[in-house]
């Protein structure tokens, strides 16, 4: 057979499309297209593990769960999983058990789901390769990226990648998993008869075809990565700009500010030399005020404020006061000292607590004057006689 009938060459692999990050909630996530197969995996962890008595002390435990839609092919697909379905999960768990650097996760669980929404030959190999990828794009240690494609036989001939029609009308089926980096094999089936020198030529067109695989996904890794680092430096020149228009914006208003200093600087402009007032002359100035004046301006302002009635005798009624206050003479200081001391002295005379243990004739009258007190017994005898005679009159 020279040519198929999808015009591929027999050891041709159909159109691969590798793409990462597909899902947002999912720690790394792949959506991979191999010729109309399309197949999109998440993985989620590594996890607490439930329940808890599958946890291996060892290391983590990787499920890889391998689902078709409904949809994904022409004949009646029921909703819950067949046998087969479940047959290349267990498959797959135990293929990428042993690629992944399990020890650094002990106790827990790295969570593979693969969905196929288009069917068309070789699904088992295109969930691995998204499995694979999205392992790798969750940030999963492994041992090296993995790859997968089936080989049979048509019409006795080995040929590569078989299509959907080619799996139904062929005579054998030879699915493979492998690692190109460290040499190792993690899948091997076969169905159907094959001879020794099919076997082989089936096995070297698989490991060539995944070699190629493998690289796509490296680039896919990389033009991700890539595009991060561009989105981040196109961050980083928007920031820049940001910053260079500000620090422009502010020199604009430095520049602005300056050009109003100098403005206001121009419009005050000083004064002519003869519009300036001549300073005052030293006899025009008035010479300060001494001590003596300002005490006596002091007393007088306190004469004017407060008025003080002196204490005039009943005989000197009838006379105008012209009392005046006396200022004292603030040079003479003993005067002032010694009638405090007079002041001190009358007032412990009469205010002294040991008057009723002197002598009678040590004694001394209370304040007042006799004067007054002999103008007083006057007073009164001259109203009693004048009561007498009223009363004698009156008889």
């Amino acid at each position: 057979m020279k040519e198929r009938l999808d015009g591929r060459a027999v050891n041709e692999l159909r159109k691969l499309k590798v793409e990462l990050g597909v899902l947002e909630r999912a720690d790394g996530s792949a959506r991979v297209e191999l010729g109309k197969n399309i197949a999109i995996a998440s993985v989620f962890g590594p996890r607490e593990l439930h329940p808890k008595h599958r946890s291996r002390s060892e290391g983590a435990v990787v499920r890889v769960t391998y689902r078709m839609a409904t949809f994904s092919v022409t004949d009646y697909k029921r909703s819950f999983p067949s046998r087969r379905e479940k047959e290349i999960s267990k498959v797959l768990s135990e293929a990428f058990q042993s690629n992944v650097l399990t020890k650094f996760y002990p106790r827990s669980a790295i969570d593979v789901n693969v969905q196929i929404f288009e069917s068309d030959g070789g699904t088992r190999t295109a969930a691995a390769i998204a499995a694979s990828a999205a392992l790798a794009d969750a940030g999963v240690p492994m041992r090296d990226l993995v790859g997968g494609i089936a080989s049979g036989i048509i019409d006795d001939e080995v040929v590569l990648d078989l299509t959907g029609y080619e799996d139904m009308k062929g005579t054998g089926d030879m699915p493979i998993l492998y690692s190109p980096s460290i040499d190792e094999v993690g899948l091997f089936q076969l169905d159907g008869l094959f001879t020794l020198e099919q076997f082989k030529q089936a096995y070297s067109y698989s490991l060539k075809a995944i070699e190629g695989i493998v690289d796509i996904i490296k680039n896919a890794l990389k033009s991700k990565y890539l595009s991060i680092k561009e989105e981040i430096m196109a961050d980083d020149e928007v920031a820049d700009e940001e910053d260079i228009d500000a620090a422009q914006k502010e020199d604009v208003r430095f520049d602005d500010a300056l050009e109003i200093e100098t403005s206001t600087t121009e419009m005050s402009t000083p004064a002519k030399p003869s519009e300036v007032s001549p300073p005052a002359k030293p006899s025009e100035v008035s010479a300060p005020a001494k001590p003596s004046e300002i005490t006596r301006s002091v007393l007088e302002e306190t004469t004017v404020t407060h008025e003080v009635t002196p204490v005039v005798s009943s005989d000197e009624s009838t006379e105008e006061s012209s009392w005046q206050p006396k200022i004292p003479n603030l040079d003479d200081d003993e005067s002032a000292t010694k009638s405090e001391g007079a002041v001190e002295k009358d007032e412990k005379e009469e205010h002294d607590p040991d008057w009723y243990d002197q002598s009678p004739n040590e004694l001394k009258p209370m304040g007042g004057s006799k004067t007054q007190t002999s103008e007083d017994d006057e007073d009164k005898n001259k109203d009693i006689l004048r009561d007498i005679e009223y009363l004698e009159e009156d008889e």
